[in-house]
Formats: C-alpha cells, structure tokens, sequence
C-alpha cells in the first residue's frame, strides 16, 4: 500500500497547491487536469508551445455550454 499512499498523496499535494476551494462538481475536471499535468511533467521543453497550440485551436467555450455538460461530467 506504500504506493496508494504515494499516489494520494501526490494528488492531495497537486490539487491544494493549485487551487483555492475544491467542490465535488468538479471533481472529474480536477483529476483530468492533474492527470494532464502528471503525464507531461518530465517534458517541460514542449509544454508551453503545445499549450499554446491547443489553446489557439480551441474555440472559446460560452458559460451555458458549460453549465449544461455538468450534469455529465
């Protein structure tokens, strides 16, 4: 179990140090950004340029396409 305790633990640190206030809701959207985070950390020279390129292709998101897929989430 060391390494259940080293997972959560790295979990509990990354989503306390990032953020203010955590609710339930949003759960799924926080652990996929962690997961996102995790599995790129050790290429930090092509973070940056891939986030730019992401961000430039995705389309702005209006806030009542947001509020209907929390249900889903």
């Amino acid at each position: 179990f060391n390494w259940v305790n080293t997972v959560l633990g790295n979990v509990k640190n990354a989503i306390t140090g990032t953020y203010h206030a955590i609710r339930g809701k949003h759960t799924p959207r926080y652990l996929a950004e962690f997961e996102y985070r995790f599995n790129r950390r050790y290429d930090l020279k092509a973070m940056i340029p891939r986030f730019l390129t992401v961000a430039a292709r995705t389309p702005p998101m209006p806030y009542r396409f947001l509020k209907i897929a929390e249900p889903y989430a």
